[in-house]
């Protein structure tokens, strides 16, 4: 691998807010492993970056559905 597609690979973990640490570990496989840089950019661009927004939703119908269900058993019982 060359050192211009080693950069690319960086650049693509830095999009994904990988600490540098990680990076440097994650280059060091792939020279162990012998990967060529089309098998590590596949690899890389399945990884996909964890969305905060999605996360808040999530928690926001939980709640609304806790709430709901509660008020329900309320009237029920």
């Amino acid at each position: 691998m060359t050192q211009f597609e080693r950069n690319q690979i960086r650049a693509k973990l830095h999009r994904l807010e990988l600490d540098e640490r990680f990076i440097e570990r994650y280059l060091a496989k792939l020279d162990r492993n012998g990967e060529c840089y089309a098998i590590a950019c596949r690899t890389i661009d399945r990884w996909e970056k964890p969305d905060p927004t999605a996360t808040v939703l999530q928690a926001l119908i939980c709640g609304l559905l806790a709430a709901a269900a509660g008020a329900w058993l309320a009237l029920v019982g």
